[in-house]
């Protein structure tokens, strides 16, 4: 079950790159039908990027480790610690 959960994790750190890069493509082609093949290089670029940036990651940290530390981030606690720290300003 561990293992579904880094494969999953790692798809989702892939992602982040790879859907920037496919955006600003797309967005180059539609502008463009002539730039195919920037849009085609951005791809390529964003798909090589977020392999090495999951690669690193899964190495380094661990995904399951990684995420776990970005989905329980606690910025802002409540209301009160917001108007406690404009008082002390």
């Amino acid at each position: 079950m561990n293992k579904l959960f880094e494969i999953i994790y790692w798809v989702k750190i892939f992602l982040s790159p790879f859907i920037i890069f496919l955006f600003i493509a797309l967005a180059i082609y539609f502008s463009n039908e002539e730039l195919l093949w920037i849009s085609i290089l951005l791809s390529i670029i964003g798909l090589v990027l977020g392999i090495v940036y999951a690669e690193r990651i899964r190495k380094k940290h661990g995904t399951t480790q990684y995420m776990g530390k970005i989905y329980n981030t606690d910025d802002i606690s409540d209301y009160n610690e917001i108007i406690d720290g404009k008082k002390n300003d």
